[in-house]
């Protein structure tokens, strides 16, 4: 077991960024206040969605719709969006055409922390039943436009890297995330017939990968930290379940740096099971969802560099990667808020501790009370 270790220095700026919202493609926001360790509100986007509602409401409670109904939204390579500002993509169509198979989307403008409705503007119809809903982009007139699918700075950076070394063998390239200069891919590997990982650096022309992934992961959950200097495990297996099998987490969670060596692992049975790892918090509280308004938290021991996460996610009906968008702390006035899209993380300048925390004190449940 690992000794304990102090709890991370914290910047002012870190300090301040406490809380943020989770967005599921149901429509649901839940805001969690990061200093508490708690869900402290909950609502609906089709109730701050004017009227009639431009975000879709669902028929009766736990309805899925058959593709997102609302994602937050930012244009790739803008390094943060206005203050105050929260972007949702958005439809006010629950089901998608018989006919086509299309959705009518349009981006939302909000003000938060109030979430008032804004600004809409249209962005067309969909195929969601051979594809996903639409990413933006910020046209030359500073319009927000539609993003061509491949072309955002993971594409433009994987360009690159065929030239990097090892690069020309890389088959089947998939990027899972993208901070600062870094890139997390999965590709073929095709010596054991699976799948492996890595990170592309694009300021050092180089391709790491990291060890010991997928081990015997199935299906492995990695969550990129922003600055994309280190990669989170969240280990997963399958486990019998009604006639079949399951994947859920161990809890088992692995840190792995930029050189793809393992940094350090430790079972945090409080996220074994149906738990998700959902976004690393500014000032390195990884946050879980199980899927049903529940969350848990923990203390990874670090910090990170202020930059952006993205990645190419825009449907997530199962609801195990909703949307994230990070606000000032309520109760700093001198911090402005601050909405990110998708996988957006910002926080301080880095420190690393020595070591994780080996206990789980300072990690409490979505309602407060400690796990």
């Amino acid at each position: 077991m690992l000794a304990a270790a102090s709890a991370p220095s914290v910047s002012p700026a870190q300090a301040g960024w406490q809380q943020l919202y989770v967005v599921y493609c149901n429509g649901t926001v839940d805001l969690l206040d990061l200093a508490q360790q708690a869900k402290v509100e909950s609502f609906q986007l089709a109730s701050r969605s004017g009227t009639p509602p431009a975000v879709a409401k669902l028929r009766s409670p736990g309805v899925r719709p058959d593709s997102c109904l609302a994602r937050p939204g930012v244009p790739d390579g803008v390094d943060a969006p206005p203050a105050g500002v929260a972007y949702i993509v958005a439809s006010n169509h629950v089901d998608r055409s018989n006919t086509d198979g299309s959705k009518p989307y349009s981006l939302l403008t909000f003000a938060v922390p109030g979430w008032t409705l804004q600004g809409k503007q249209e962005l067309g119809s969909f195929d969601v039943l051979n594809g996903t809903p639409p990413r933006i982009a910020r046209g030359a007139g500073g319009r927000m436009e539609v993003l061509p699918d491949g072309q955002d700075t993971a594409a433009a950076t994987l360009a690159e890297a065929a030239q990097f070394p090892g690069g020309q063998s890389l088959e089947f390239v998939n990027p899972l995330a993208w901070s600062a200069n870094k890139v997390l891919i999965q590709y073929a590997a095709p010596r054991t017939g699976g799948s492996a990982f890595a990170l592309v650096d694009r300021a050092r022309k180089s391709i790491v990968r990291i060890d010991g992934v997928p081990g015997g992961d199935p299906e492995p959950s990695l969550t990129l930290a922003p600055g994309g200097r280190y990669v989170l495990h969240t280990v997963r297996h399958m486990i019998p379940a009604d006639g079949g099998q399951k994947l859920v987490a161990t809890g088992e969670l692995r840190l792995y740096g930029e050189d793809g060596k393992l940094v350090n692992t430790r079972t945090e049975t409080r996220v074994a099971g149906a738990w998700h790892a959902i976004t690393i918090a500014p000032h390195g509280l990884a946050v879980f969802t199980n899927r049903q308004g529940g969350y848990h938290f923990v203390r990874l021991g670090l910090t990170f560099d202020p930059k952006p996460v993205l990645d190419r996610l825009t449907d997530d009906i199962d609801g195990s990667r909703p949307g994230i968008i990070y606000t000032a702390c309520l109760h700093c006035s001198s911090l402005q808020g601050l909405s990110i899209v998708n996988d957006w993380k910002y926080s301080g300048p880095f420190f690393i501790s020595p070591q994780w925390r080996a206990s789980s004190t300072g990690s409490r449940n979505f309602d407060g009370s400690r796990g």
